[in-house]
């Protein structure tokens, strides 16, 4: 019968041993895990309409009121073509992409996705509405310009970049004042 104490220790220090590790991994049971999070890895939106979704849809454009040009995809994925009509501030778009097929607007030569003068300029959001036979929506989507190299090619018009004043020196800095 000595050997009682003995147990109820070792089983004390399993216990608490137990509550330890349970109470150090348990902190994270409440906590969001980041790579349950959706979002738009890139520039632009990631959204659905209907059967239509809709992945990384942007505008390219050089300023305020000069035309942009759409760029993006478009998945259909139901099993019959679905029309996609994108309203801009004052123009309409209608593609029909076919059943399990995608549009992949910088790819269409023949329809250039170039919208009229856009308002916002580029660094600002433009409201883009969306509709499928389905579904109705209005997006924010972003408005870029050439500064990032990737997207110079689908200005509309070409990308000239601003003429910069170079950075004044330490030493020029100094003279001034």
């Amino acid at each position: 019968m000595k050997s009682a104490p003995k147990n109820r220790v070792r089983q004390a220090v399993a216990a608490g041993a137990l509550l330890a590790v349970l109470g150090v991994t348990g902190c994270t049971a409440n906590n969001l895990q980041a790579t349950t999070i959706q979002y738009a890895a890139s520039d632009g939106i990631v959204k659905d309409v209907g059967s239509i979704e809709l992945r990384n849809i942007l505008v390219i454009s050089s300023e305020d009121g000069e035309p942009g040009r759409l760029l993006g995809t478009a998945i259909n994925t139901s099993d019959s073509p679905v029309q996609l009509t994108i309203e801009a501030e004052n123009e309409t778009a209608e593609i029909t992409i076919d059943a399990e097929e995608s549009w992949v607007f910088e790819d269409e030569v023949d329809d250039d996705g170039t919208l009229a003068g856009i308002a916002e300029i580029p660094g600002s959001l433009l409201d883009l509405t969306f509709s499928s036979e389905e579904e109705t929506a209005t997006f924010n989507v972003p408005v870029l310009d050439g500064t990032l190299e990737e997207y110079r090619e689908y200005v509309p018009g070409g990308y000239t970049p601003e003429p910069r004043e170079p950075a004044a020196t330490e030493e020029e800095s100094e003279e001034e004042s």
